[in-house]
């Protein structure tokens, strides 16, 4: 019979090398930068592959004084838009931790996706299935002495958009480009 400490080990204990977690990268745009704002999309891709993207539809529990019309102009999505396009809390986040479970997440801005995807998941009195990382800590590593000449490329292959589908490969781009200029 185990005892409890034997099963807390076995719950920390790290996967074998071979069963590494495959990597994401998300992105989220919002209501604005308040304390009270809100997601409007949310944006992941993995390693390789498109992109997936997914509008939230406002939900009842978010402040409408949380709406910014810059932040509606740099991402270009309307209330409006979300109202009728967007999907509920629930779905997304059912969505994404279908999709990101056992996956290690990367942000670029963990502070504020992070703020944003637990104001996503409290809506949806859901858990969420992942944990998310600092992209910088991912990068660091891969791109000293060459970053410049990568968000060169990166940004012409896959520019930035304030769109989580084009934000989210953009982060993939430039992992990607990375690993090719470490070979």
């Amino acid at each position: 019979m185990l005892n409890t400490r034997d099963m807390a080990e076995r719950l920390i204990d790290k996967p074998p090398a071979q069963a590494a977690a495959k990597r994401a990268f998300i992105d989220l745009e919002a209501s604005g930068l308040g304390a009270k704002s809100w997601p409007v999309e949310v944006g992941w891709a993995f390693e390789t592959g498109e992109p997936t993207s997914m509008l939230v539809r406002p939900d009842n529990s978010w402040s409408d004084d949380a709406w910014d019309p810059k932040a509606e102009a740099l991402h270009g999505l309307s209330r409006d838009r979300l109202e009728r396009e967007g999907r509920p809390a629930q779905d997304v986040c059912a969505a994404m931790n279908a999709a990101l479970a056992g996956c290690e997440v990367y942000s670029d801005a963990p502070d504020w996706d992070g703020f944003w995807l637990f104001r996503l998941y409290s809506a949806a009195g859901a858990k969420q299935a992942f944990a998310l990382r600092d992209y910088g800590r991912l990068m660091r590593p891969l791109t000293a002495g060459c970053e410049p000449a990568l968000f060169v490329r990166a940004s012409r292959l896959a520019p930035r958009r304030h769109r989580a589908a084009a934000d989210a490969r953009h982060l993939q781009t430039l992992y990607r480009l990375a690993l090719e200029s470490r070979r």
